[in-house]
Formats: C-alpha cells, structure tokens, sequence
C-alpha cells in the first residue's frame, strides 16, 4: 500500500473512534435496511451473510451513477469493464472473477436485476436508475440463488409503485457536456392496481482525446432508458407485479486503448518495457511492429483510428406473482429478456491502422422461478423451497483483422461464428431452525442440471503464406474453415451435460439484541463451458473446459455499539478451490483453463452516525490469492489470481449544516484498489498498479420545497487508474491499457413531489 491510503485510513478511522465517545449523548440510529438476500425481508443486519447494502438515496449522496460505480461503496468487490467503455463488465468479488471477455462466457458472480438473472457480461454495465437498493452478497450463494454464484452476487433492486402519488425530476450537467435527465411518476391508478413509470436520457462528449489531425475524440457516452410497472390485488391474498424495461445505447464513439513498447527481454525472457535505444523490430530505436512509440504522458490522450464504436440494446419483461398467506408465501418469477450488442475497437491503440477487433451477440434468454417460503406454527422453524429453469440462446461473433497488412505475405483477417445454448434446472431447499433463544441453525442444499452446447467456426477471410512461414501472395479458396467445433466435426464435445451440487450450513449465535455471530461452510459450483477461438491459434482440445468447485469457510460477525449509532461488521474467509475456471490472454487469445488454489482473507465495515447531521462509513478488505501450476514466461509456477488486489479501501464523511431555510450537506469519499493483474501469468505486461480516487460532493436541500441543488467533483486528483492490460508483445509489439475516466465535475437539480 502507498502511504496516501494509509494515512486515510488512519485518519478516518481514528475519527470513527473519536467520535463513538460522543455518541452516547446523542439518539440517531442508523438507518435500517431490509433485504432480501435469504428470498424474504429482513434486516441486513440479522443476515448472517457478508452483506454490503445500499439505498437507492445512499448510492445517488455517494456518487455511484452506474453499476461499475459499486466498488465505492462496497470492500472487496471490483465490476470493470476489459475497455475504457462498457464492454464485458465482470464482477469481482473477493478476487473471483471470470476475465475473459469473449460474448458466450459467464461470470462465476452473477447480477440479479429485479430477481432476474443477467446472463451476458456485456449487458452487465448500465446506468443506475429510480433504483431502491443494491444488495452486494459475499461468498457462495449456490442454495438460493444457484445461477454462476460460487462467488457471489449483486443484486439491484428497482423502486417499485406506491399507493399514494409521488415523484421526482433529476437534471445533471457536467464535464465533457454530459446530460443526465431523470424523472419518475409512481401513485394509484385505482384502489387495487398501482403503477409507477421511469426514464433516463445520457449523452457525453468523449473523453479519451485524439490527436490525429481528422481523428475523433472517443469513449462517448450515450443512452435512454425506460421502465414502466404494474402492480395489481387480484384477491385479497394474491398481488401481480409486472416490469417491462427498454434500454438502449445508440451507437457511439468508443474502444481504444493506451499502448506502451515492450518486448521480451533478452536475459530474462519476460515481458519489459523497451527502452528508447533499443530497435527490437526493425523499426527504429523504441518502436513497436508499426514503427509508433506514443508520446503522450496523458493516458487519456493519444493518436488513434477512428474505428472503434459501441451499441446495445436491452429489453427484458418480467412478471412477479405473489400469495400470501397466514404462514405460507408462494412466489412465481418469469422473465424474457432480449439483448444485443455490437463492438469494434481500435485493438493496438496507435495511428497505424494496424489491429482492429470487433465482436457482438444477440442472446434471448428466459427464466422462470417457482418458490414457497413457510414459517412452523411455533415460529422456530422457517422454510424455502422451489424450482428454477433458464434457457439462453445466442448467436455471437469475434473477429480479428489487421487492415495494414491486407494484400501482403502476412494479410491476416477472421471471423469466429458461434451458436450457443445452455439450459439450467434446479431444485432448492433451506431450513433455518431455532435451536434456542440465542442459536439458530441453517441448511441449505440446491440440485442443478447444467446443460450446454456450441457451434463454432472459424473463417480466414484473407491470410497471407507468410503466417505459415512462406513467401507469396494469398492462393486460397476465401472464405477458408480453419477451426470446425460442431457436432458434425466433433460429436458428443461440443455439448456439457453437469450435475452440479451445492449447499450451505450455518449457525448463527445471537447474545444479545445487537450482535449477531456466524460459521458457515458452503459448496459452491460453476458449470462447465467452451472457449472461443479469436484468432485461430486454438486448438480442438482446448475448446472445453471443466467445472469448478469451491469449499468455503467463513466466519464473522455484526454488531450494533453506541446505542446502534455505530455497525461494525467483520468477516473472515477460506476458500478451497477445485478446478478453478482460471483467465490467460496471450496473442489476443482467450483460454479458460482449470486450476487448483486457495483464497482466504476479510472484510471490516464500520458505518456510524452520531447524530442526524454526520454519517461516516470504512470499508477495508484484505485478500490472498493462489492459483497452482500456471504456464508463464518462466515456466510453471503458482500465481495470484486475477483481479485479485490484496487491499481495497472504500470510506466516506458527511456533515450537514442549517443554513438558512435548508441544509447545506459536505461531503469527501475516497476507494483505493492495491495492485493487481489481468492474467493468470502475471507478466509486466498484464500488470495493473494500485490507485487511490477521490471525490467531493456539496448539496444545498430545501425541505419547504423538497429540492435539492448538487455539485460534485469525481477523481479530485485526475488519476489515471487503469482497469485493464493485455500483452500484445507477440502481435504487436506492445502492452495496450484501459482506463477509468478523467476527473469530472457536475452540478444538478433534484426535485421531489
């Protein structure tokens, strides 16, 4: 860790505990907040889950606008996008991740929107809107939830109708001239149906600046979005919900990234920078493939084609019913959701038009829960229980070329055609058991079928002789198949069959009203898959990989001090794995391959508020990771994972004052993510150094008229914190970047009704 989050953290902690002596004088409590992470309410607080939850008002004063915002707010969890846009946004939770970004993969933390699984990573960063909580669930969620959750979950929870009318307009203007307008209208449509509409709009210049005479400015931002609900009493115990969204980024100016020179040290054998004096090419002294070394110290600025571009559309219907009785509650969930997306970026992130990737999806998928959750007569015993289906379908593709070469001995130019079905049957069931007045014990077990399959080609659509190391113009028959992964090719290993079991037992202990200690030990499993072939380097066997399986211990607690004006959470975690679905990107090829290793680390997160005008919050994780027998530049060895930084800090301060006729409300925030990197080998190249961000928000409220009036600064400083890395040193003589945005200021109106 750098001495900056060090010092913060001292400092912000050192004031939590300062400012505990006082509470005692004062009565604010904290906010409660209910969730729904064991498929009922509750308070987050008597869950015994490593759970970090947010209303939609906490996450609007915190500065979280999308969902790749949630790292600031929750320790140990990471949801960033491979690019500086929005493609293949994964989620990270205490360093489990699946990083490759190819169209057809899952991610082992999956994200729930309204009860409603997300199967696409590429739908999977979106704007935050009329939103009511996110639910952030640690560790194995296999019982419940069961979908690609052996690491965990976010769940985002939208506002739902009111009975009386209410409402609310949102304008936002700020750097790049970004436009945010927001609005939503909820109320009684009749005395037994309520129904609520909400909308967004998003438009932003680029921020990522091109130098190039004619070039485009790129990573613009642009989006609508739409959400309307019902809510309907079909009887006295029997109440329809129906969601139908739209969402929709237009095309737009997106996908490039940051090139730095390396090349394989000549010593060592490793990925290295090269330095300047250096001609490892035969381009000039410090050149990469294209004779180009960038010279702009600014990650956000560089000269670059004008090629990259990003479009998607969503639209997802969902209908909820719901009985309820004395001491029986049934829940049916069906869903169908649509989505598509196309991508290309400049791949080499220099003027040459040298590298240009492109892939996209359209993906159907639908979903339908059945589930009944039921309390014993005497109340110590709660049960759930139900049945799930999902079925995805898509058609994606990934394609390669490299426009500069076209027509000589190295043309190269392909395309990847995949068809992929999976489908998932489900049977579930927990108990929780009150063993006494202070014990509780819970066990949960989920039967899954996991079946999956493929049809995948790839095309040469022009290649040169020079790639199979001769001399000569191109004399094949184009369109060439070169890789044949079907059935009528290869038979039964183009489709999975699984059967995947996964549990959890628990005990909670509960000395007293305002602690609550837990152990569990849970089994988690992900399905297996199939890689995708992106530029014809792999091979048949390579294609399929195994299932993971996880054992994970966990232990912590939650405690409400100082007359519930101070939570404290803290939870510790081991974690066995068997086969981890491990990432490597090497020669812009993805490859999911299985490997044995170990997690283990905690969470602390300390929330406080000693009186209605302050609200502070910590949050700390500290993480270890091993993944065993890696290939790397230096032979096998055992690695970090990826993704995996062994501190994340998160914090936030608050203060309001009377002022006048309303409250003026200060407000400093700050994330810190250590070092980490984006594959498996953990080369130079792959490396992503630790950042400390942060943020100043000022909000003036006038309760008499329910208006708030903001203005915010994001990235105070202008850090260039990078997401990604890839090692390109083989294709292109480089290592390519993304990153975050720059620093951003805003202000904006907020009126409620």
């Amino acid at each position: 860790m750098t001495n900056t989050p060090l010092l913060t953290l001292t400092a912000l902690s050192a004031g939590i505990l300062v400012a505990q002596g006082a509470f005692a004088q004062q009565s604010r409590l904290l906010e409660e907040i209910t969730v729904t992470a064991q498929k009922r309410e509750q308070n987050v607080n008597d869950v015994g889950i490593s759970i970090t939850a947010r209303t939609g008002d906490q996450l609007h004063a915190a500065g979280v606008r999308e969902s790749k915002d949630i790292l600031r707010v929750a320790p140990g969890v990471l949801l960033d996008s491979v690019s500086s846009g929005s493609l293949a946004s994964n989620l990270t939770i205490r360093g489990i991740a699946q990083s490759d970004f190819s169209p057809t993969q899952e991610s082992p933390n999956s994200i729930y929107i309204d009860d409603v699984y997300l199967a696409s990573s590429s739908a999977a960063a979106f704007p935050i809107y009329d939103l009511e909580r996110v639910e952030i669930l640690r560790g194995p969620q296999g019982t419940l939830f069961g979908r690609a959750s052996s690491g965990g979950l976010a769940h985002f929870i939208s506002k739902g109708p009111t009975e009386e009318f209410e409402g609310y307009a949102f304008a936002e203007y700020g750097r790049f001239n970004s436009i945010n307008l927001e609005g939503a209208i909820s109320g009684p449509i009749s005395d037994k149906v309520r129904g609520r509409i909400t909308g967004r709009f998003e438009d932003a210049d680029g921020w990522w600046k091109n130098k190039l005479p004619e070039g485009k400015d790129t990573m613009e931002n642009k989006f609508y979005g739409v959400r309307g609900q019902l809510e309907a009493d079909l009887s006295e115990n029997l109440v329809a919900n129906l969601i139908i969204t739209y969402d929709k980024k237009p095309e737009h100016e997106s996908g490039n990234y940051k090139g730095i020179v390396a090349y394989l040290d000549p010593v060592t054998g490793a990925p290295a920078p090269l330095p300047a004096d250096v001609d490892a090419y035969g381009t000039g002294p410090g050149n990469d493939f294209n004779g180009y070394r960038d010279p702009f110290p600014n990650a956000q600025t560089g000269e670059f084609n004008n090629i990259g571009l990003f479009r998607n559309e969503k639209m997802t219907g969902t209908l909820k019913l719901e009985w309820s009785g004395d001491d029986l509650t049934v829940t049916s969930i069906s869903n169908y959701t649509d989505f598509e997306f196309d991508y290309v970026e400049d791949c080499d992130g220099g003027p040459v038009n040298y590298c240009a990737y492109g892939l996209g999806q359209e993906l159907e998928q639908y979903s339908q829960e059945l589930r009944a959750t039921g309390t014993s007569a005497d109340e110590k015993l709660v049960w759930t229980a139900g049945l799930y289906y999902l079925n995805i379908s898509q058609d994606s593709y990934i394609s390669f070329e490299y426009p500069s070469l076209s027509g000589s001995d190295f043309a190269f130019s392909d395309i990847n055609i995949i068809d992929q079905g999976a489908k998932s049957y489900a049977a579930f069931g927990q108990l929780e058991y009150q063993i006494s007045e202070k014990v509780r014990a819970s066990f949960g077990l989920r039967y899954t079928k996991d079946e999956r399959d493929i049809d995948s080609k790839l095309y040469y659509l022009e290649l040169g002789n020079g790639y199979f190391g001769g001399t000569g113009t191109t004399v094949y028959d184009l369109p060439l198949l070169d890789y044949d992964f079907s059935p009528e090719t290869v038979g039964a290993l183009s489709s999975l069959d699984k059967d995947l079991w996964t549990g959890k037992l628990q005990l909670d202990y509960t000395p007293d009203d305002n602690t609550l200690i837990f152990i569990s030990a849970s089994r988690g499993q992900k399905g297996p898959g199939f890689n995708t072939n992106s530029n014809g380097a792999l091979g048949l066997n390579e294609t399929p990989y195994g299932s993971e399986t996880v054992w994970a211990y966990e232990a912590g607690t939650k405690m409400a001090l100082a007359e519930r004006m101070v939570q404290l959470n803290v939870s510790g975690y081991y974690y066995d794995y068997n086969n981890f679905q491990g990432y490597t990107f090497a020669a812009f090829q993805n490859i999911v391959a299985n490997y044995d290793g170990e997690f283990y680390g905690g969470e602390l997160e300390i929330n406080a508020s000693p009186d209605d005008s302050i609200y502070l919050s910590l949050g700390i994780s500290y993480l270890h990771s091993t993944l065993k027998g890696i290939p790397t530049y230096s032979g096998v060895q055992d690695q970090d994972g990826v993704l995996a930084p062994k501190w994340t800090i998160n914090g936030l301060a608050s203060k309001s004052f009377d002022v006048g006729p309303g409250s003026l409300t200060l407000q400093w925030s700050f994330d810190y993510i250590d070092d980490r990197y984006a594959s498996l080998d953990n080369n130079f190249a792959t490396f992503v150094p630790g950042s400390f961000v942060h943020n100043a928000r000022v909000s003036y409220f006038l309760p008499d008229q329910d208006l708030e009036i903001s203005a915010f600064v994001d990235n105070i400083s202008d850090v260039d914190r990078r997401n990604f890395a890839f090692d390109l040193i083989a294709s292109g003589g480089n290592a390519v970047y993304s990153y975050a945005k720059p620093r951003w200021w805003g202000v904006s109106l907020r009126k409620n009704f």
